[in-house]
């Protein structure tokens, strides 16, 4: 194999890996979005919030819960919905939350083999193995669901899911983490932002 060759498969096998860590590190939240059936979204004018939605289960109204309603009340009024009181509003909202521990990674010993070419020292190669439980983690995950209910109907017309890991900056800091993950669920609402 010519030295181009090597070359080229090298610089092929390093973008490649840089792509799959790239796509390793996003921290990006999964999102998913449902829209019934019969919904007519540009059919509703106002909005409201639940009087008790499923993050306030103590009888007060939560941080997380004031954080919310600003970051949805913003999407919702940049869409062209107006805010309403809760018994004449054409939309309810009611945001979800969860969290749960799961486990990550491979178990069982790993090895590797690795092989190059360099311009000055010619070609090489590795090999190395990895202990047993070396890659076991444990992650906490989130989940931020929002469904909007028509009122007259008390039935759910969107619905939109984001899951993503809690990490220690975000539970210590939550409201940027909050912001971020209703705007990518409402980038997939079906009616653009004015």
């Amino acid at each position: 194999m010519s030295a181009r060759n090597h070359l080229t498969m090298f610089r092929s096998a390093a973008l490649l890996a840089l792509g799959l860590f790239l796509v390793g590190c996003a921290s990006q939240p999964e999102v998913r979005t449902q829209t019934a059936a019969n919904a007519n979204l540009a059919g509703y004018r106002t909005y409201a919030f639940m009087p008790k939605p499923g993050t306030d289960k103590d009888g007060y109204k939560t941080l997380e819960t004031q954080s919310l309603e600003r970051a949805v009340g913003r999407e919702m009024l940049a869409r062209g919905y107006a805010p309403a009181a809760a018994e004449q509003a054409d939309l309810l909202i009611n945001f979800n939350v969860k969290e749960k521990d799961k486990v990550e990674g491979d178990v069982g010993p790993t090895a590797g083999f690795g092989y190059g070419w360099g311009r000055h020292y010619g070609y090489g190669y590795g090999f190395g193995f990895d202990d047993y439980y070396n890659g076991i983690t444990t992650v906490t995950e989130g989940s931020l669901m929002i469904d909007l209910i028509d009122r007259s109907r008390n039935e759910v017309v969107w619905s939109g899911t984001a899951v993503g890991e809690l990490t220690r900056k975000v539970l210590n800091n939550p409201e940027p983490a909050i912001d971020r993950s209703v705007a990518d669920i409402f980038a997939r609402y079906p009616i653009r932002p004015r």
